[in-house]
């Protein structure tokens, strides 16, 4: 199972050692230590309307579409996202459209599969997926596929799964704040590497 990108490759996308993509907000980069862990999957949970997980990871997108600390512009993919990306609003965020890969699938077990080829691949410096029941054996497989490449995986899932067993290295939840439309309030319940706490962003 591989997918087969002519011309690209993951070369400098993630800084081995470091292993860490600057969020774009000072605040989350602290309570993270550095910025999103790659080298491991990371779970977002998202309860219903909120609708903001892609303005969250929009900075840090655009930095590896981009190219930032000496490296190569690289390769992302967005499977499964539940809207159509509104390629404007993505340019505004600072995403390079030229390296973006939007996948879309429908079924459950289909996103799974696109999500366990892309990481297997070695081609994408990032693989945000959308996804919905997904079990023990399927998440630990994605789980083993990011620890063995210097990729940025992230599934979101609804927030009802929370209570689910999950491999995740991290797993966060976004909760809506009243009143505040552009601000999220990100709790990190779990991180191997870091003490959980709760941290308020404000969304571009």
């Amino acid at each position: 199972m591989r997918i087969d990108i002519p011309g690209v490759e993951c070369r400098g996308s993630l800084a081995a050692g470091s292993m860490h993509v600057p969020s774009g907000f000072p605040e989350l980069d602290a309570m993270l230590g550095g910025g999103w862990p790659g080298g491991g999957l990371t779970e977002l949970l998202v309860e219903p309307g909120t609708a903001a997980e892609l303005a969250l990871l929009s900075p840090a997108l655009g930095r590896l579409t981009c190219g930032y600390g000496g490296a190569d512009p690289a390769w992302v993919m967005l499977i499964a996202p539940p809207w159509i990306p509104y390629a404007p609003g993505l340019c505004w965020q600072g995403l390079a459209l030229s390296r973006v890969l939007v996948t879309d699938v429908c079924r459950a077990a289909d996103v799974l599969w696109a999500t366990e080829a892309a990481l297997g691949s070695g081609s994408c410096a990032a693989v945000i997926a959308w996804a919905g029941v997904a079990s023990r054996v399927a998440l630990q497989r994605l789980h083993l596929l990011a620890v063995k490449r210097p990729v940025w995986s992230v599934l979101v899932r609804p927030a009802r799964f929370r209570r689910d067993r999950s491999p995740a290295m991290m797993r966060m939840q976004l909760h809506l704040q009243p009143g505040a439309q552009d601000a999220v309030r990100a709790e990190i319940f779990r991180h191997r590497l870091r003490t959980p706490g709760t941290v308020t962003v404000v969304l571009p």
